[in-house]
């Protein structure tokens, strides 16, 4: 499993630190909640912690790995196999089933596993839905299928960015219940995202972010 250490980290854009010397570290096996208003630099500090984003000033280690030492590539192909992603849009591939939507991260890796995507779309309580386009399912059913897809290569370290913004309140609960649920588990890291102080009460630990720095770690 992998720690998730970070030092100093810094990331400008135009003549704004968006993040400023943030530093902390993320055990194996923890739910970690990252809170904060829009706008505060969380969803940057995540994509700088995915290897999505390279920073101006600062670290990253993830487990033996040091970000800053990696190329895009490698970053591209750790991801892949050890990080799986969230997004508040559910980032969902319009012109793919359900099915096909959550065997990507597999077939990206090489492995053909159709037993795997459905015993996830039971997981998720979409079983019947194996077969059905994006565009004909409910926001909650969107990120419950952008939740199979995150977890079906069963990746080490989970990362959600704001994962309920765009659901009612009944379906951000279900989806925070579930993503709880699958990573504890199997002992995977979840790292989350968020706003809402509903998320709070479940993570094991609370990271606050204002205005780019940590104030609570």
């Amino acid at each position: 499993m992998s720690d998730i250490q970070f030092d100093g980290l810094t990331r400008r854009f135009r003549d704004r630190a968006v993040v400023r010397e943030a530093s902390g570290h993320i055990q194996s096996g923890e739910f970690v909640v990252v809170l904060g208003r829009s706008g505060c630099g969380k969803s940057t500090l995540l994509n700088l912690l995915a290897g999505l984003d390279r920073p101006d000033g600062g670290r990253v280690r993830f487990s033996e790995h040091a970000f800053e030492a990696m190329s895009d590539r490698a970053l591209t192909l750790l991801r892949r196999r050890r990080i799986g992603l969230i997004f508040q849009a559910y980032n969902l591939v319009p012109t793919l089933s359900v099915a096909e939507n959550v065997a990507l991260p597999l077939e990206l890796n090489g492995v053909t596993a159709t037993q795997r995507v459905g015993q996830w779309l039971t997981r998720v309580g979409l079983e019947d839905f194996g077969d059905a386009m994006p565009e004909q399912l409910s926001g909650g059913e969107q990120q419950r299928v952008a939740v199979a897809r995150a977890l079906v290569h069963e990746p080490e370290v989970i990362m959600a960015d704001e994962p309920t913004g765009n659901l009612d309140l009944a379906n951000a609960e279900r989806v925070v219940a579930l993503l709880d649920d699958l990573c504890r588990e199997a002992g995977r890291t979840l790292l989350m995202v968020t706003h809402s102080q509903e998320v709070v009460g479940l993570a094991d630990r609370l990271l606050t972010i204002r205005d780019g720095q940590l104030v609570l770690a």
